[in-house]
C-alpha cells in the first residue's frame, strides 16, 4: 500500500485551476449555454476540456440526462475551489452549494488569465486530510443507502441523516482527483 502512495503525485495548483476552467465550462452549458459559448471561445478554455466534457460541450442538444450529470459536477468543483483556498470551509453536504456566487469562480470567468496565473493550492497535509474525510463520508453514505446501520457517532463527522449521497460522491471524486487518484478527470475511482 506505501508504494501505492509513493506513486500517486497531488495536483499541481494549476492543473486543479485549469481543471476548473473545464468545470466551470461544462456546469456553464447546463445553465448560461450561449454566454457559456462565447466564453470559452473568447478565452480558449477548450484545451482545459476533459474528453467527456468536450463531447458534451459540442453537442447541440444534449440529453436531459446528461444537463443532469454536468450540472451535479458543481459539488466536484466544491472541492477544488476548497483546495485553491476559494473557500474558508468545506459546505455543508446536506444542501447543493450555489457556485456561480463564489468569489473564486467569479474570477475565473472574468479574468481568466489572473485566475490561472495566481492560483495557490493548500497544502499536501490538509488535502490529505480532506480527501480521507470524504472517503469516510462517502463510505458512511454508501453503507446508509445499502441498508446497513453502521453509522457509529463521532463528534467530528456530521449526521448521517445530513449527509445527500450525490453531494458527498461528487465533492469525493474531485477530491480525490486532486490527491492523484485516476489517470484523467474521467476515470477517477470512487470504490470504498
Amino acid at each position: 500500500m506505501e508504494e501505492i502512495e509513493e506513486d500517486i503525485k497531488i495536483r499541481t495548483s494549476r492543473e486543479v485551476a485549469e481543471r476548473v476552467l473545464g468545470l466551470i465550462a461544462s456546469i456553464g452549458k447546463v445553465h448560461f449555454p450561449e454566454e457559456n459559448t462565447k466564453w470559452i471561445e473568447n478565452n480558449n478554455i477548450e484545451q482545459y476540456l476533459s474528453t467527456l466534457e468536450s463531447e458534451f460541450i459540442n453537442t447541440p442538444s444534449p440529453d436531459h440526462q446528461d444537463l443532469v450529470k454536468f450540472s451535479w459536477r458543481a459539488e466536484a468543483l466544491v472541492s477544488l475551489l476548497w483546495c485553491l483556498k476559494g473557500l474558508d470551509e468545506m459546505p455543508a453536504f446536506d444542501e447543493q452549494f450555489y457556485i456561480w456566487e463564489n468569489e473564486l469562480v467569479i474570477k475565473a470567468v472574468s479574468s481568466t488569465n489572473e485566475f490561472l496565473n495566481c492560483s495557490e493550492l493548500r497544502d499536501r497535509e490538509a488535502i490529505d486530510n480532506m480527501e480521507s474525510f470524504l472517503y469516510h463520508q462517502h463510505w458512511r453514505v454508501r453503507d446508509r443507502d445499502f441498508g446497513f446501520n453502521n453509522d457509529r457517532p463521532d463528534e467530528d463527522d456530521p449526521d448521517i441523516n445530513e449527509l445527500d449521497t450525490g453531494i458527498v460522491y461528487e465533492r469525493r471524486y474531485g477530491m480525490s482527483w486532486v490527491s492523484g487518484f485516476g489517470e484523467s478527470w474521467d476515470d477517477v475511482p470512487t470504490d470504498t
